[in-house]
C-alpha cells in the first residue's frame, strides 16, 4: 500500500463542466473529438486516445486565494468516467511521464506558500515524493505537467 494518496479532480466538477459547458472562469466551452494520443484526463487519471471525446477547461486546485492558486487548462473526458481510486497508487499513465512536483504548506500568517519543488524523471516521483513530504512543512503536493505547467492531482499522506 503506498504511503500516499493520489487525488483527481473531483466528480462534482468533472460533471459540472460536462453538463454546463462552462467553467468556474466563466468560459464557454465544447466538447470536441482528440486526434491523437495523450491529453490526461484529471478525473479517471488516464491519458486520453485518438477518437476520444474531450472538454478542455480552466481549473483552479486551490479552495483559497492568494499568488499561488494558479488558474490554468486541464483536460477530462466529455462522457462519464471512473474517478481514479486515490489509494491505488501512483496513476499508471503518470510514472511514466516526467513530473513536476511542488509541495505546499502554510506560512506563519496562515497563508498559501510553496515550500520546495523538484522535476520527477520518468520512474522517479515516489522518491520524489519521499523528499518532499520528510519536510514537516509539507501538506500537500502538487503534480504538474513540467513542459506545460498544467495541474495533474494532488498527494497527500495516506491516512
Amino acid at each position: 500500500m503506498s504511503p500516499y494518496r493520489f487525488i483527481p479532480l473531483e466528480t462534482s466538477i468533472a460533471e459540472k463542466v460536462r453538463s454546463t459547458l462552462r467553467d468556474d472562469a466563466g468560459n464557454q466551452l465544447s466538447a470536441w473529438t482528440s486526434d491523437s494520443d495523450g491529453a490526461p484526463c484529471r478525473h479517471c487519471l488516464r491519458t486520453t486516445q485518438r477518437g476520444e471525446r474531450l472538454i478542455l477547461f480552466a481549473y483552479r486546485p486551490f479552495d483559497e486565494s492568494g499568488p499561488y492558486a494558479e488558474l490554468g487548462p486541464i483536460f477530462v473526458h466529455a462522457e462519464t468516467c471512473d474517478r481514479y481510486d486515490e489509494h491505488a497508487g501512483l496513476p499508471g499513465d503518470f510514472a511514466t511521464r516526467p513530473l513536476t512536483l511542488r509541495s505546499y504548506g502554510a506560512t506563519e500568517r496562515g497563508s498559501l506558500s510553496i515550500v520546495d519543488a523538484v522535476v520527477a524523471p520518468p520512474g522517479e516521483a515516489e522518491t520524489a515524493l519521499e523528499r518532499l513530504f520528510a519536510d514537516g512543512r509539507a501538506a500537500f503536493v502538487h503534480a504538474r505537467n513540467p513542459a506545460w505547467g498544467c495541474f495533474d492531482f494532488i498527494v497527500e499522506r495516506a491516512r
